[in-house]
């Protein structure tokens, strides 16, 4: 391979990723949006407890992640319908983020119902599946930010263990909003910013 074709190619590829990261800076309000929504879970949940309406904690949940699913699916079609070509990083990121969900429901949900641990363990098991998928996102397109945050969302799960199991939950706030909240008010930022240049 000459020197021209490989530096070709590899402009190529960086054109490509240039391409993708504008996309994927409009995806901000999927951070955005689940890390309020999760927030708000929380907060439910510190109030059923407070009422000793324990029964209910589950529905809190399942409520607040049905809305997030349902806005994943509207929005997301919105910004598949935006893009005309799909690359390949795109349809790695759609298996990254649908692999992340299906963890999320697996540690959340389905394996504490199965007995499989108590319900003390779960933010720390999500702390791990919201690192991952922080710091792959930030690989992909090589955004530093997201890669810092997927350390953040470790080093939370390693101090959860240290933290009393009824305040685990509330800790997790903190966490969203330096792990979901501020990528996703960079991404919005950086979104406006090319839009203006864009247009």
């Amino acid at each position: 391979m000459s020197s021209t074709n490989f530096e070709q190619d590899i402009q190529y590829i960086k054109a490509m990723i240039r391409q993708s990261r504008e996309v994927t800076a409009g995806s901000w309000m999927f951070f955005l949006v689940w890390g309020v929504l999760v927030i708000l879970a929380i907060v439910a949940q510190y109030v059923l407890v407070s009422l000793a309406m324990y029964h209910l904690i589950w529905l809190d949940w399942v409520a607040f992640a049905v809305i997030g699913l349902s806005f994943s699916m509207i929005y997301g079609r919105k910004l598949k319908n935006e893009k005309k070509v799909k690359t390949y990083l795109d349809q790695a990121m759609s298996a990254v983020i649908l692999a992340s969900a299906l963890g999320f429901l697996l540690t959340g949900f389905i394996f504490p119902y199965l007995k499989l641990y108590g319900w003390e363990a779960i933010p720390v098991l999500i702390s791990l599946v919201a690192g991952m998928l922080t710091f792959i996102v930030g690989g992909f397109f090589e955004w530093k930010l997201l890669k810092i945050c997927g350390f953040i969302w470790w080093a939370g799960a390693l101090i959860m263990c240290f933290v009393p199991a009824g305040l685990r939950s509330l800790f997790f706030i903190p966490l969203i909003l330096i792990g979901y909240i501020w990528p996703a008010l960079s991404l919005r930022s950086l979104y406006y910013k090319q839009r203006s240049q864009n247009a």
